[in-house]
């Protein structure tokens, strides 16, 4: 249980993150350059060791905002506070050359807590896309000596700040509802630099789009005993078709160098759409089933329709993303007084079509993960550790392909929500 000085505490780690880590990139994928940038998810410690399932999953001692018709599952004094941190290392492979890099960064942080016996709600802040891609082109041009140098920089991303609510209106079965307020910039910078004996000529470029609207999803969870030693849970989502609300802002200027000065003008510095960003209509399905309170294990799958979406009235050429995933979590004897017995074991793999297409040919994903839970002695409290290594590649085109591991730590604390102290 969580005492005043430590909910203290979490509340500065709360105003830290909100105020620091969401305004910087956590990617540095060339492939974020596309479409509206590299999709975040809305997986927590314990999911991503599981291999991303979440549909189905159903816990009082974690948060799902995946589903969220799931915080039902919460004690009725609970209050968990839950937060995470990511780190990734990235090894790019492009024909004859490799690169990597590393990367670190806070990746959510989450509330759950109870309004009724019947009533659950919860509120978190989580990445929806990153970009974050440098990239150097040189080109010599023949007919006069020259060398053109051409940067792509991009940077920025869309947050989702969420309010759930869960309600349970039959013993094993309840609905939810996501209300998520996302906001953030797009920017994508391009910047050309010609060289030549006389003279030096820049062109800046700057596209900026700035979110800021409002999107919708809804959750059903069914959760019941099948026998004494066997336990099911059944979930499903539906996220509706948004769109949201965007300002586009083009902003164009040219630098000259040459012996007889210097000189900087702006071509464009306008806003050239006030328009919309269509995030599409999206659904899952999962199953888990939890064998003699030790051994769980689940199933899911999505799919978000992309090709219907369209960009300030442009279709980018996207396509359906689809992603299966499987996992599992092993816990010994919850019960036990021996710690190791108490420890989580999890495991899990999954399989994406990625929303972006390279010449017809959809960009794909599969990666495998393992974690554990490790209890806080004498607490409901947990602390999980996962580490996933992913393959993002064209199929059958050998012109970008990208391996990283990635590792991720989270805590879940639990706190008891307005208990009256009993005095004797």
């Amino acid at each position: 249980m969580l005492n005043r000085y430590n909910r203290v505490i979490a509340l500065g780690i709360l105003l830290f993150i909100v105020t620091h880590a969401f305004g910087q990139n956590n990617t540095s994928s060339p492939y974020s350059m596309y479409g509206i940038g590299e999709l975040g998810s809305d997986d927590f410690g314990r999911n991503v060791a599981m291999g991303g399932l979440s549909t189905p999953l159903y816990s009082p001692f974690h948060l799902n905002p995946d589903n969220p018709a799931s915080y039902t599952a919460l004690g009725t004094n609970s209050f968990i506070f839950e937060i995470g941190a990511t780190a990734k290392y990235l090894m790019l492979k492009i024909p004859n050359e490799t690169y990597d890099d590393f990367g670190a960064n806070f990746s959510y942080i989450a509330i759950g807590f109870p309004i009724t016996k019947w009533w659950k709600s919860g509120i978190g802040l989580v990445p929806l896309t990153n970009i974050g891609y440098n990239i150097e082109q040189v080109v010599e041009m023949e007919y006069d000596a020259s060398e053109v140098i051409t940067t792509y920089r991009g940077e920025g991303g869309i947050t989702n700040f969420y309010f759930d609510n869960s309600f349970k209106i039959l013993k094993s079965l309840s609905v939810g509802f996501k209300l998520s307020y996302m906001f953030g910039p797009l920017i994508y910078n391009e910047s050309s630099t010609s060289y030549n004996e006389n003279s030096t000529s820049i062109v800046n470029r700057q596209d900026k789009a700035n979110i800021n609207s409002f999107a919708y999803k809804t959750g059903i969870h069914f959760h019941r005993n099948i026998t004494e030693k066997l336990f099911v849970n059944i979930g499903a989502t539906y996220g509706l078709n948004s769109d949201l609300e965007a300002k586009d802002h083009l902003f164009i200027t040219t630098a000259v160098s040459r012996s007889n000065g210097f000189f900087i003008d702006t071509l464009i510095d306008e806003t050239l759409h006030v328009g919309v960003l269509q995030i599409p209509q999206s659904f899952s399905f999962g199953i888990s089933t939890l064998i003699n309170k030790k051994l769980e294990l689940g199933i899911d799958y999505s799919k978000a329709l992309w090709s219907e979406s369209v960009y300030f009235d442009k279709n980018q050429n996207l396509t359906d993303q689809e992603k299966f995933s499987f996992g599992g979590e092993y816990t010994p004897d919850l019960a036990s007084v021996s710690y190791v017995k108490t420890i989580r074991y999890r495991f899990g793999a999954n399989f994406s079509k990625s929303y972006l297409l390279y010449e017809g040919t959809q960009l794909q994903n599969y990666g495998m993960a393992f974690g554990v839970g490790l209890p806080i002695k004498r607490t409901p409290s947990v602390m999980n550790f996962a580490v996933s290594y992913n393959k993002r590649y064209i199929p059958g085109i050998d012109i970008l392909t990208e391996n990283y591991i990635q590792f991720q730590f989270n805590m879940s604390l639990h706190a008891i929500w307005f208990k009256k102290r009993v005095w004797e």
